[in-house]
């Protein structure tokens, strides 16, 4: 079976309790269980995921790699996948699957505890059996992984997979970016050596490249030998680039509902330009539009658009 896409991805649960007092904002990775602490509302969750997500309902023939638990969380995410009509390989295993459990206080702040779960514990011997379905692959996207408690195993899986991969879309995070970078940054060289497509939002641009996002582009391009980048901007829109042009490409201009996988929308319709032959400047513009429609709905996936809203006029 050959896919125009295959994801290679972190599938998380997020767990949402909302609290009748302040909080403050604060990330931590957590070695509780969180799968038994109270909640009001949970999500399939997962950069990756989200953005499979959209290029499924945007009609690509695309599949997800990751891994699960054996536990209750495991049931819902796969119930969830499901229900996104997401083709996906997910070998279960002994042990948790990922939970982000976050708290938001009536201060609108959000204090947020992960455990990773089996998500950080991906080694090439995982998914072997789906090996032909990434060499395959038109392209392969991926993003960061926790690596929380030193668990490198994940991201050791997508060095080897950009290697693999036709081609690799990589979608590294501020977690990449800033911080594993620094423990660890021999495997996130490696992918970006291999990287064809690689998308940042300016932050992540910068701390990348050390230099001003305007100027990123071309130093990432050269260091790394890119064929594409592009640089998300929040409602400034964002740069897309190649060796040979430039782009800063505005954003639609919509009622903002939650901005939550707004990056992860970009990229949908971005790959979705990309894969189906667009010049560089229109692939921007779809990615625009993708992070337009979610953004006007809660969540990181339920305002994401068909392939015919794409294509008609917002």
């Amino acid at each position: 079976m050959n896919l125009d896409i295959v994801g290679f991805a972190a599938i998380n649960e997020d767990r949402i309790k909302y609290l009748d007092k302040p909080v403050k904002e604060h990330e931590a990775f957590s070695p509780e269980r969180l799968g038994k602490l109270p909640y009001d509302e949970r999500f399939l969750g997962g950069s990756v995921v989200n953005t499979i997500v959209g290029l499924t309902r945007l009609k690509l023939n695309v599949a997800l790699i990751g891994k699960l638990g054996n536990d209750e969380s495991a049931k819902f995410l796969q119930a969830q996948l499901e229900k996104y009509n997401v083709k996906f390989y997910a070998p279960q295993v002994e042990g948790s699957s990922s939970i982000a459990y976050i708290e938001v206080g009536n201060n609108k702040q959000r204090s947020i505890r992960i455990n990773p779960g089996v998500n950080d514990t991906i080694t090439w011997n995982d998914i072997r059996p789906y090996s032909d379905l990434i060499k395959n692959a038109k392209l392969v996207h991926m993003a960061s992984f926790a690596c929380a408690f030193n668990r490198y195993e994940s991201l050791l899986t997508e060095a080897k997979i950009s290697k693999t991969a036709r081609k690799a879309s990589f979608s590294p995070g501020t977690l990449y970016c800033k911080y594993v970078r620094q423990k660890n940054p021999d495997p996130i060289m490696e992918i970006l050596q291999n990287t064809d497509i690689l998308i940042l939002n300016r932050e992540e641009a910068e701390e990348l490249s050390g230099t001003s996002y305007q100027e990123a582009a071309d130093k990432l391009i050269q260091k790394h030998g890119i064929e594409i980048l592009a640089i998300t901007l929040g409602d400034k829109g964002g740069i897309v680039a190649d060796k040979n042009e430039c782009h800063l490409i505005p954003a639609y201009k919509v009622r903002v509902v939650d901005t939550t996988g707004a990056g992860d929308a970009f990229t949908t319709g971005f790959l979705y330009g990309y894969l189906k032959g667009k010049k560089l400047e229109e692939c921007g513009r779809l990615g625009n539009k993708v992070a337009a429609y979610c953004i006007q709905r809660k969540g990181a996936i339920e305002g994401l658009p068909t392939e015919k809203e794409l294509l008609s006029d917002m």
